[in-house]
């Protein structure tokens, strides 16, 4: 009873620090406590505290109304999310915005455009109407306008996050053998290809096509661990990257090192049919770095002769020339860099259709600077290049 008696305003504060899941059940307790529980900033501070959600502009509801309508069954989806599509992968951000939380598709840049910003396609949103009900809208399919949508955060049986999206409409689902035809197809391939590399990547964007327009009633994604620490004395900081990769067109992967910063491993995050998602891409051995001359990278078979010698002899420069062998296929890649910070020895993973057969390939793991690497494939007689995707991307 002492403390049924504290001031409301004293009682507010205590109830501050109780968790928002258990609010309820005290402001079923008595009406003493529901009128203290009912202070908004009390629901203010549990949105920020659990949710990271900070403003409630464009809601036009109260934080307690958001709080229990909203962020507890949809909160856990802010982040980022890789998408468990066989082979192919994605990436989803699914962020607050004014008025809704909204779900982005984010995507690699067209074929020729590695340094360009990733493209951002909204699948979803997640808002309240005018008469205080959850509105879950797939917005993502633009040829038959919004509609409902069915949204989750689950647990998977190593208790992990799991986001699952549906769109409940048999008359939606695309299947494969239908997909050729389909004015979807036509759309993403339009989007996808300029019209002077059609014939390079037709085969690999139309397989990816139909992948995607097939689950495109169903989705799932696991939790993105991006790695976030930066690293001293790292050639390049971990993070986000775009890289080219042929035929394949260009996709996203992710840069980092071991606990003793002896490996850098890339791993992808958008994959193909050849080497898949979440499967590392290159591991560049940091205890072989290399110090080359213009000269030794004349061709291939210098270079792999060059490579064969130790950095140990030659004192490591802050900057060493880079040259792409003449033998080298280097399509689509432009302004290349003529020196580099960094290089050492490495290894690609190469794979068969179906990711089958794969092994890893010599190369040379090469840092520019802090924006951009590069790996040439020895065995491939190929090269690529990759720019990171920086904070401004993520964030417009």
């Amino acid at each position: 009873m002492e403390f049924l008696s504290l001031p409301p305003e004293l009682l507010s504060r205590i109830l501050c620090y109780v968790p928002g899941r258990d609010l309820s059940n005290v402001c079923r307790s008595c009406k003493i406590l529901r009128d203290a529980a009912y202070v908004d900033s009390v629901w203010q501070r549990k949105c920020e505290e659990e949710y990271s959600f900070k403003s409630n502009d464009g809601w036009n509801v109260s934080y307690r109304c958001l709080y229990n309508k909203v962020l507890c069954r949809y909160g856990d989806s802010i982040g980022l999310w890789r998408r468990d599509l066989e082979y192919y992968g994605g990436l989803l951000q699914v962020k607050y915005d004014k008025g809704c939380i909204k779900g982005t598709e984010l995507i690699a840049p067209i074929c020729s455009c590695v340094d360009g910003p990733l493209r951002k396609k909204v699948m979803f949103t997640i808002s309240m109407t005018s008469e205080g009900k959850v509105e879950v809208v797939s917005v993502h399919d633009t040829s038959s306008g919004p509609r409902p949508c069915l949204l989750r955060v689950e647990r998977d049986k190593a208790k992990e996050r799991v986001l699952e999206y549906k769109v409940p409409d048999k008359d939606y689902i695309i299947k494969a053998k239908d997909a050729r035809d389909h004015p979807l197809l036509q759309q993403w391939m339009q989007e996808e290809l300029e019209s002077e590399y059609m014939d390079i990547y037709f085969n690999c964007f139309f397989r990816r096509s139909v992948a995607l327009l097939s689950s495109r009633h169903h989705y799932q994604w696991s939790p993105l661990k991006l790695p976030c620490i930066s690293r001293v004395n790292a050639p390049i900081q971990p993070g986000l990257f775009k890289g080219t990769y042929s035929a394949h067109g260009i996709e996203v992967l992710s840069l980092d090192y071991d606990e003793d910063l002896t490996e850098v491993t890339v791993t992808k995050i958008t994959g193909d049919r050849n080497v898949p998602a979440t499967k590392v891409s290159v591991k560049g051995d940091l205890t072989s770095s290399l110090v080359l001359t213009a000269e030794e990278q004349g061709s291939i078979r210098e270079l792999t002769a060059a490579s064969q010698r130790s950095a140990a002899e030659r004192d490591l420069p802050e900057k060493q020339p880079f040259v792409i062998p003449e033998n080298c296929f280097d399509r689509d890649i432009s302004d290349i860099p003529k020196s580099c910070s960094f290089r050492c020895k490495a290894k690609g993973q190469i794979a068969s259709h179906g990711y089958k057969h794969s092994s890893f390939s010599e190369g040379h793991f090469v840092v520019f600077d802090e924006s951009k690497f590069g790996m040439v494939w020895l065995e491939l007689m190929s090269f690529s290049i990759y720019y990171r995707v920086d904070d401004k991307e993520l964030n417009d």
